[in-house]
């Protein structure tokens, strides 16, 4: 077995030419699946392994507590070594042959509460008295009251904001467009900041266009205090918005619309975000709960 997933190790980094500490990784993995082969049938030869044996080592690292994306890439790793094996013609067929990745539990969307978005956008002091200060908050502001994404953000131009409409037209993923109301205090103060058409509606200090380490960073910099939330990233603020607007009645399918999904399914999650807190507040006041 060393001998083989030595020769795997060679391939790796001399064919596909990938990095030793990718290598590693791999080399790390295959002789884990080895170990354990060796440990419960007693098989000399990787070549040899029957697909039920590739299945308990499944079952074994799940027995084990690993989470589904560690197990997902050891299983990524022994389907990587035996199709090398196929290429070479060492075996016939392949052990791994129809083995299915794990389900990885859905994450629930991090959301930044109403009060608290309310604090950091109506405080006096959260943002800098400058002009750095105010295109900051005026960031902010755009990312919840729209939800938006970082690069939608980023590409508006003077042009998308209809003053007299009040709404900002959003170029989306795929290159489809759609159209968002913003409020009127938000139209006025996206007002006093545009310039031309063509211009991009947020600019850099210097005046070039935002890039996405800066808003990453002037995100992070006012929600990073907000012990509710793991992640203070432009995202959450999209959490955010969708999470206000349903707990506050809106329809899922005008979220959908606003959040530029292409298919309802994405904007779901939200209905599971808006349960788990419904839940939390029941077994905290509910006297039999």
């Amino acid at each position: 077995m060393k001998e083989e997933i030595a020769r795997f190790r060679d391939y790796l980094l001399h064919e596909r030419r990938y990095s030793e500490h990718t290598v590693k990784a791999y080399i790390t993995d295959m002789e884990a699946f080895a170990q354990y082969c060796e440990c419960t049938i007693e098989q000399d030869s990787l070549a040899d392994i029957e697909p039920k044996t590739v299945r308990r080592w499944v079952m074994s690292l799940k027995t084990e507590g690993l989470s589904a994306t560690s197990i997902n890439r050891k299983i990524s790793t022994v389907r990587g070594f035996y199709k090398w094996m196929l290429k070479k013609d060492l075996i016939l067929r392949s052990p791994a042959q129809g083995l299915k990745n794990l389900r990885k539990p859905r994450r629930l969307p991090e959301f930044v509460t109403e009060e608290k978005m309310a604090d950091i956008l109506d405080s006096d002091t959260e943002f800098a008295d400058s002009k750095d200060g105010s295109r900051d908050r005026l960031i902010m502001e755009l990312f919840y009251d729209t939800g938006i994404r970082e690069t939608e953000l980023i590409d508006l131009r003077c042009g998308d904001v209809d003053l007299a409409r009040r709404t900002i037209t959003v170029h989306g993923k795929g290159g489809k467009t759609r159209m968002v109301p913003i409020s009127q205090s938000l139209c006025q103060r996206l007002a006093a900041i545009m310039t031309e058409p063509d211009d991009s509606l947020f600019k850099t200090a210097k005046g070039g266009k935002m890039y996405p380490r800066l808003v990453y960073r002037i995100v992070h910099k006012h929600l990073e205090k907000m012990q509710t939330v793991s992640q203070s990233s432009p995202h959450t603020l999209r959490h955010s918005f969708a999470t206000a607007m349903l707990n506050n009645g809106a329809p899922i399918e005008a979220i959908k619309e606003l959040l530029g999904h292409a298919n309802l399914t994405a904007t779901q999650i939200y209905t599971h975000t808006t349960y788990e807190k419904l839940n939390k507040i029941y077994k905290q006041a509910h006297p039999r709960a």
